[in-house]
């Protein structure tokens, strides 16, 4: 046995009555650290653990803030140690209560959304911030604080869960802070509709570092802006893992105008139906398999009727005709897209069905597979 589990092997009679009637700080605190330790390092037996939980429950009346303190501190990670004795302790001053805030398990979903309710202090939300782990709903309440190190803080802690509302939260109150944007990018895969929301806040930045290093005229900037924007999109679409991350996306292009003829045909040159479809269908109003059926349609007349229901232009209508029969041909051929390979086939493929008979436009949208494959 180790010198250190001698020293806390066991609580005496005689260390309580020195830890309830000696009225030198030192003394209790000293005593305080010997019983809360051992009662920590589960090294007292049954009976001693009873008397070491009545004597804490009498330490949170001691006036002595320094006492409540090394209590705290030993106690911080005990597993074992009863509700009624670390509740008092979190409500405590900062000196008692950050510790175990930051570090008791004890403390439940529940507790913790109490205690940011009743307090306005910055660093009792910054302890639950850095606490192992913490739920999507103790982060949102946080957040909602609106305070930038908070912010910070769950955003740096890995163990800290947030909802996609927190997310986006944090970009559109501190989209300024550059630093909390780069670590909102470094957190595990994100959410496509955040990370959506994130690329524009970041291409600010970019529209920024541009006009400096080129001296753009300011229609110039936007269009460079724009663009970089658009690219970035797309890379999020190409990614999108399942029809409600894809719908979310839809939803959220539409809500700020983004949702553009450009994006939707580009989608397409991507061999994308999922966000094809989706778009058509949500541009007209109707259920995506609807679209689906219409799109689907051999004859013209689906896909005639939902294209211009959806308000893409309509001159386009030839080319993109075209540009779904090569799409659907090299999907059923088992063409895998995303690889400039695909692009080139694409390209190859509706120059081979227009040789005859010249399409309008069609012209935008061989640019705008070759632009995707670049």
């Amino acid at each position: 046995m180790s010198s250190e589990s001698q020293d806390f092997i066991t609580l005496t009679q005689e260390d309580v009555t020195r830890l309830l009637q000696d009225a030198t700080a030192s003394t209790r605190i000293d005593m305080t650290t010997r019983i809360a330790g051992a009662y920590t390092r589960k090294q007292l037996s049954n009976r001693e653990i009873v008397a070491a939980e009545q004597v804490f429950r009498l330490l949170l009346r001691d006036t002595e803030v320094r006492v409540r303190a090394a209590l705290a501190e030993q106690v911080k990670d005990s597993d074992h140690i009863p509700r009624d004795i670390v509740l008092p302790l979190a409500r405590d001053v900062e000196e008692v209560a950050l510790p175990v805030l930051q570090y008791s398990d004890v403390l439940d979903g529940d507790d913790l959304l109490d205690l940011i309710d009743n307090t306005q202090e910055i660093t009792r939300y910054l302890a639950i911030s850095k606490r192992k782990h913490v739920s999507d709903v103790v982060s949102d309440t946080l957040l909602e604080k609106g305070n930038d190190e908070v912010a910070a803080t769950l955003v740096e802690n890995t163990g800290a869960q947030i909802s996609d509302t927190g997310l986006t939260r944090i970009i559109e109150k501190h989209g300024t802070n550059e630093t909390l944007m780069q670590a909102v990018g470094n957190r595990p895969r994100l959410p496509v509709t955040v990370a959506e929301k994130l690329t524009h806040v970041v291409s600010a930045s970019l529209a920024e570092s541009l006009k400096q290093r080129y001296k753009m005229q300011g229609s110039q900037l936007e269009k460079e802006v724009e663009k970089t924007r658009e690219g970035e999109t797309l890379g999020l679409i190409s990614t999108s893992q399942s029809q409600e991350e894809i719908d979310r996306l839809i939803n959220q292009l539409r809500a700020f105008d983004r949702l553009t003829p450009s994006i939707i045909l580009s989608s397409l040159c991507q061999g994308n139906f999922g966000f094809f479809e989706s778009s058509l269908a949500a541009l007209s109003s109707i259920p995506v398999s609807n679209a689906r059926t219409l799109i689907s349609d051999r004859g013209e007349l689906g896909f005639r009727a939902i294209y211009n229901k959806s308000g893409l232009p309509d001159a386009m209508f030839p080319a993109v005709k075209l540009l779904l029969r090569v799409v659907r041909e090299l999907d059923t051929e088992g063409e895998k897209p995303g690889s400039a390979r695909y692009a080139n086939r694409v390209v190859e493929r509706i120059l081979q069905y227009s040789e005859d008979s010249p399409i309008e436009n069609l012209s935008y949208i061989i640019a705008l597979v070759r632009k995707i494959a670049q």
